[in-house]
């Protein structure tokens, strides 16, 4: 779309991407052959292409066609490319989405009070940036006991957006109400379910009549669905970004198994205190060793909360 913007103005450029052009046909025609027909002079790109049957042959076509290529931005235009295009580097390298744990929180981490109280702790400027964040993702994922306990209707509201996620709900036992409002709404918005192998063929059944994808995948060790085989499973439905709305039960195991990419919290300025529902559950770290590292930190104020994001090293 740049180069046919651009239309003569291409011709002796220096183009600017973040992957490396490519030189093969798929739903689209190479890139090469767009950037050779528009006569430009120079490309740079951030990053390689991760699939190694084809890195490096995009830079060689247009080498070979007289274009000068080189690879690397500056430092901080590097992690913005990076950051960019991380969930499609996920997909290609480990074949599964890359996963942004997401909560909405108090100063002190919990996501509910005692009583079970959680809305609203953040404010409705936090609360439109995490549609934002929905909207950027294809799916979003939450446990069945957060369906169970706040009946979420899991859409992007208040933002634009292309296309709604597809809704997934983590189900070892494929126990989903059948009032619940991602069930009655499942014709409208895509609501898939990620369920055991050996769950109730009944209830899988029940789920798929009224419009509800299933999807089956082994236990793990710990009893519940194997969580690295139900990502591949979405992977394997074309989905390449994931928003985990939790709750803290998910969003522990998914920690626990290493397979958080990265994390966005909003802070609320309040202190829940003791018996608060924590934001991230699980097993957790005994040692330091384990804990899950987190780095390229930002924050900024959302209306008077805090948005701290930063990526899983």
């Amino acid at each position: 779309m740049a180069l046919r913007d651009a239309g003569e103005r291409a011709r002796g450029a220096t183009v600017f991407v973040t992957l490396e052009p490519c030189n093969h046909h798929g739903r689209t025609a190479p890139c090469t052959d767009a950037l050779i027909r528009a006569g430009v002079a120079r490309v740079v790109f951030a990053v390689a292409d991760p699939n190694p049957h084809v890195r490096g042959h995009g830079r060689d076509a247009l080498r070979a066609a007289g274009v000068v290529v080189e690879q690397g931005f500056d430092p901080q235009a590097q992690r913005a490319a990076e950051h960019g295009i991380a969930p499609w580097m996920r997909f290609i390298t480990l074949g599964r989405p890359h996963l942004t744990l997401k909560a909405a929180m108090s100063l002190d981490g919990s996501i509910a009070t005692r009583g079970g109280e959680s809305r609203w702790i953040t404010s409705p400027e936090a609360r439109r940036d995490g549609h934002l964040l929905r909207a950027a993702c294809d799916a979003v994922l939450v446990g069945s006991e957060t369906v169970r306990i706040d009946d979420p209707l899991l859409t992007v509201r208040d933002v634009a957006y292309e296309r709604a996620p597809v809704r997934v709900v983590v189900s070892r036992d494929a126990r989903l109400a059948v009032d619940a409002k991602l069930v009655t709404t499942a014709r409208e918005v895509p609501t898939w379910v990620l369920c055991a192998s050996d769950a109730d063929e009944g209830r899988r059944a029940a789920l798929g009549a009224v419009g509800v994808r299933v999807l089956a995948v082994p236990r793990g060790d710990d009893g519940g669905i194997d969580l690295a085989a139900g990502l591949r499973a979405l992977a394997a439905e074309g989905i390449v970004s994931v928003l985990c709305e939790g709750g803290g039960t998910l969003h522990g195991r998914l920690r626990d198994a290493g397979l958080v990419d990265r994390v966005v919290c909003y802070l609320a300025p309040m202190l829940i205190g003791a018996g608060g529902l924590r934001a991230i559950g699980g097993v957790g770290a005994e040692r330091l060793a384990d804990v899950t590292p987190l780095g390229d930190w930002s924050v900024r104020a959302v209306g008077p909360d805090l948005r701290v994001e930063a990526e899983v090293r």
